[in-house]
């Protein structure tokens, strides 16, 4: 499941604009919806551990779980040298696979988000990582995932993407262009990057796949209820339910039964 090579450097910079500060908010509030104010929560497929820090910025004991190491020695560095959280610990940035990890720890909630469920591309990889949550939730804990939602996909199909961000050293253009495997339910993402270094102007090319399953709502219940888990609620990315007109990001919470 491992997709994050060279890119995986330059992950923030590219998502620097990326509002995870708001986004934790609102996970926050979806877990208030379902009963639970967590003190404890742990974070699959962590990545750089931007979500787990506004987490922990709001009194959370945090333990994120990445397998790609890139990623977590960025994230370890940036929470050292950015990481205050006004008295709550700051967040444990651990190696593992979401599908196999087993911390012997149990947590008030559990996510994976920035589309960490569509990075599972087959049932069983998704039933893999239901399990793992439900390993970690405590009494009463939810379990709380976004993903590329079928039917937004589908009414507005993929396309090819340009993104251009820059931080003090590097300039990144991206080129996104999508394969679209509709029997397979897939999206696979090739990515073009280029680097360019301000201070020389050498210029470095990265080519990476992306390969995204989108859900439909049905096979996600039904891999809940073959992890031995319940919904209790689902919506639209930040927004309060799912509208009429079907985005491509949506959210599930479960619980154990």
């Amino acid at each position: 499941m491992s997709v994050f090579g060279d890119y995986a450097r330059y992950y923030n910079v590219l998502y620097q604009d990326k509002d995870y500060a708001g986004e934790a908010a609102y996970i926050l509030q979806c877990l208030r919806a379902c009963g639970c104010i967590p003190s404890t929560l742990l974070d699959l497929g962590c990545g750089t551990g931007r979500h787990a820090l506004e987490m922990a910025r709001r009194g959370i004991a945090v333990t994120g779980v990445d397998l790609s190491e890139t990623m977590l020695q960025i994230g370890r560095r940036c929470i050292s040298q950015h990481g205050a959280t006004h008295g709550a610990p700051l967040p444990e940035l651990l190696h593992g696979d979401a599908r196999t990890v087993r911390l012997g720890r149990r947590f008030d909630a559990v996510t994976s988000l920035f589309h960490v469920m569509s990075y599972h591309n087959t049932e069983e990889a998704a039933l893999d990582a239901l399990l793992t949550a439900k390993a970690h939730l405590g009494q009463d804990g939810v379990f709380l995932f976004d993903f590329w939602y079928g039917p937004g996909v589908m009414l507005d199909p993929p396309a090819e993407r340009d993104r251009r961000m820059e931080d003090a050293h590097t300039i990144i253009e991206r080129h996104a262009r999508p394969v679209h495997r509709i029997h397979d339910n897939l999206v696979e993402v090739h990515y073009s990057i280029r680097l360019i270094d301000k201070a020389s102007r050498t210029q470095t090319k990265l080519e990476e796949m992306h390969p995204m399953r989108y859900w439909f709502l049905p096979e996600l219940r039904h891999l809940a209820r073959s992890a031995g888990m319940a919904v209790v609620a689902e919506g639209a990315w930040l927004q309060e339910s799912l509208p009429a007109t079907a985005p491509w990001n949506a959210w599930m919470a479960l619980r154990c039964k």
